[in-house]
């Protein structure tokens, strides 16, 4: 089903003056029906500014099985300039009830690691522009008590993020981690400390004295749909062997990277790898791309005797100097301060939520949240970086970790 709504430009409420410029009329269009918003969502992709976790292929399989299975309403916004027919922002987001309270987030639930607008060419880059652009979105869409959205990168793909310049927004829970990589990858390895460097050789040479040990790129969805259940045990076990019980609903999430595989390891999207032995599954990865950059999603292992090799850390090098070789030079680790991401040479790149009650149920949330983000601040001002438990928790059960 359509809906469609057509607006100008709001002004949202502030002290500071306005400009005497004409301001830009929006057309605001908001899709329920996934299927029939399938070719505009690739469009906006292709042409705009986004993360690997905004493309066609991760949000399909998203709202078929984690969305759907949580009662989540998808609610895809495409917002243009009347004037112009310019893409601004395209948004995907769902409302769904939670405490209480009816609440719009993004497609996320726990599973996307950066939640982002499709930046069209037209997309606002000052405060005041930011400003009118949300007035507008919250007028366009369904009343609800919270619009609540977090993990936001400051920059898309070096543009400002317009909901990141929003009053009211503050640190997420966890920065991302990535690295840009230089053009030759011998002075890549020559930038990491000597000792992780070892680590890696020693690593690879262990592996290398298996009978039959390869590292391989998955290209059958056939192939990847069968190593999905063994990525599956394998975390499990690791979960199990560190104490971290299992998600209680995790047939859904499973369910998401079974989609993940077949709608986007065709398009070329989802990338998965493995080092193996033999019939041996001994290490995979499952990530994203764009073709610029590569985000890592989900990581598994062998455990007992396959530890002494660092399986988790291999995977992740060889699959790094592949898809290097292929002209990819950004690579993501995701959120999450975990040890093994520091020796690959990661940098922290700032996230942000934007929580804006809209109603007296939604006002006590919000009032929670910038109490815990003060907090925070006042100790991260001393040098204490906290990740909460639960986040490090949901992190495991879903990526995996060494």
């Amino acid at each position: 089903m359509l809906n469609s709504q057509t607006l100008g430009g709001v002004a949202g409420t502030s002290s500071a003056p306005q400009s005497t410029a004409a301001q830009p009329v929006y057309d605001i269009e908001i899709v329920r029906d996934l299927e029939a918003a399938l070719g505009r969502l690739a469009a906006a992709f292709e042409t705009g500014s986004a993360t690997p976790f905004q493309a066609p292929s991760w949000l399909s399989a998203w709202y078929a099985t984690v969305g759907a299975a949580q009662g989540a309403e998808p609610l895809l916004v495409f917002m243009t300039e009347r004037e112009t027919g310019r893409a601004v922002v395209t948004l995907p987001l769902i409302r769904r009830r939670e405490g209480g309270r009816d609440v719009i987030t993004f497609a996320d639930l726990g599973v996307t690691d950066y939640n982002a607008p499709i930046l069209g060419p037209a997309a606002p880059a000052t405060p005041e522009a930011a400003r009118r652009l949300w007035a507008s979105l919250v007028k366009a869409l369904p009343a609800v008590d919270l619009f609540e959205l977090r993990k936001m990168p400051v920059e898309v793909r070096g543009r400002p993020n317009p909901l990141a310049l929003l009053r009211g927004v503050s640190p997420s829970h966890s920065p991302g981690f990535s690295i840009s990589m230089p053009d030759d990858w011998d002075a890549y390895l020559q930038s990491l400390a000597k000792k992780f460097r070892k680590e890696l050789g020693r690593s690879f040479r262990l592996f290398e004295k298996e009978g039959n040990a390869t590292f391989r790129r998955i290209e059958s969805v056939d192939e990847a749909q069968a190593m999905l259940p063994v990525m599956n045990a394998q975390q499990r076990a690791r979960l199990e062997e560190v104490g971290y019980a299992l998600a209680l609903n995790e047939v859904d999430y499973y369910a998401f990277y079974e989609g993940l595989v077949r709608t986007g390891l065709e398009a070329g999207t989802t990338i998965l790898t493995a080092l193996t032995a033999g019939e041996e599954i001994v290490a995979a990865l499952l990530g994203v791309t764009d073709g610029k950059s590569f985000a890592m999603v989900r990581l598994s292992h062998a455990g007992g005797d396959w530890m002494k090799v660092g399986p988790g850390r291999l995977v992740i090098e060889r699959t790094m100097h592949a898809l290097h070789a292929r002209g990819i030079r950004h690579f993501d680790f995701s959120i999450g301060d975990y040890p093994y991401k520091s020796g690959f040479g990661v940098q922290p790149s700032p996230l942000v939520d934007l929580v804006s009650a809209q109603s007296w149920r939604g006002r006590a949330n919000a009032a929670r949240d910038l109490a815990k983000a003060a907090v925070k601040r006042g100790l991260e001002r001393v040098g204490v970086s906290v990740v909460p438990q639960a986040v490090k928790d949901r992190y495991r059960r879903y990526h995996g970790t060494d």
